[in-house]
């Protein structure tokens, strides 16, 4: 029995059903109420006030459950810490490895490249446009027609992959080479022995069949810059019958000190515009300068006749373009 007194027991049984005692007070209420009636009738009385209060042995079971129930909790949150850490480590591993390893496609802009054919030996050294990134893989490809098609990945410079990377391949076919493809647009840099420019490639991917087809029709003035170069303009097309024209009318006046420059200009997009349009005869432009009203129109057979070679060959082959280009250069 315990070595408490009744009166000190009975004191504490306030306080012990509030759960306001310690455990080793908790121990000792227990032990006497256990084997005392008296203090026995008047926890149940206190007990009964207080609404529901536990008795000791049921308190002592309560105790057990919580404490269970406090290991098991912390258990859990252990063990969702430890599920969250992994989850987060690998998210992070693989954001590194996607990042600073694997990378993602050198899509056309992104990737420069350098390529050189010695023989059957194709090298190509691929540049990251911007100088924070690095080349992960080259790859080649050959096609039944006995091209080369160039693929790369873009990783993030690191220790690993510290900027341009150079490879080579040793072409397979008997057959000359005629073409080298890039990325997944297929962007033709190398065709018959000539390494195509950017400025190029993204002046002739515009070409189109019909001068009717005006969203095509913008893609092309879009990319020969004629809004920078000259100024704003509008749009009118001949296509009822043939021969098809395209005119465009310039919606300001020209700045006469500029008039050299803005006649040539318009005379390398005039032949540039009718060369990419398969089934266009002449394109016009409209414009005034100094108070005067000029329209200069530009003719297919005109341009094929000083050119020496019709210029719609151009229309199926970029190289015979960019050699198109430069001759303009010269003339204009």
């Amino acid at each position: 029995m315990t070595k408490l007194p009744c009166e000190i027991v009975q004191d504490l049984l306030p306080l012990y059903i509030d759960k306001l005692t310690s455990d080793v007070t908790n121990g000792e209420v227990e032990a006497h109420v256990l084997h005392c009636p008296a203090c026995q009738s008047v926890y149940e009385t206190m007990k009964k006030e207080e609404g529901g209060a536990l008795s000791p042995s049921e308190a002592a079971e309560e105790k057990k459950h919580i404490d269970f129930m406090k290991k098991y909790r912390s258990r859990v949150r252990v063990i969702a810490l430890s599920v969250v850490l992994a989850v987060v480590a690998l998210i992070l591993g693989v954001l590194v490895t996607r990042t600073y390893m694997i990378g993602e496609k050198g899509d056309s802009g992104k990737v420069t490249y350098n390529i050189e054919v010695d023989g059957k030996n194709v090298h190509v050294t691929a540049i990251p446009v911007d100088d924070k990134e690095a080349i992960s893989d080259i790859k080649f490809e050959e096609s039944e027609d006995g091209d080369i098609w160039i693929t790369s990945r873009i990783v993030k410079k690191s220790p690993l992959h510290q900027g341009m990377k150079t490879e080579t391949i040793t072409y397979s076919y008997d057959a000359p080479l005629a073409m080298i493809f890039v990325d997944e647009e297929r962007t033709i840099v190398w065709e018959d022995g000539e390494t195509i420019l950017d400025q190029t490639w993204q002046i002739w991917g515009t070409k189109h069949m019909y001068v009717g087809d005006m969203s095509a029709n913008s893609r092309t003035a879009s990319a020969l810059g004629l809004r920078d170069k000259i100024g704003a303009f509008t749009n009118e097309l001949e296509t009822e019958k043939e021969p098809y024209g395209w005119t465009i009318i310039f919606s300001e006046p020209l700045d006469s000190k500029l008039e050299k420059y803005y006649r040539s200009e318009m005379k390398k997009a005039a032949y540039q515009m009718i060369a990419l349009t398969q089934n266009l005869d002449h394109a016009s432009f409209r414009f005034s300068i100094g108070g005067e009203e000029f329209t200069e129109t530009y003719y297919a057979n005109d341009a094929s006749e000083l050119y020496g070679r019709d210029i719609k060959d151009c229309w199926g082959s970029v190289k015979l373009f960019q050699e198109f280009v430069r001759w303009l250069d010269t003339i204009s």
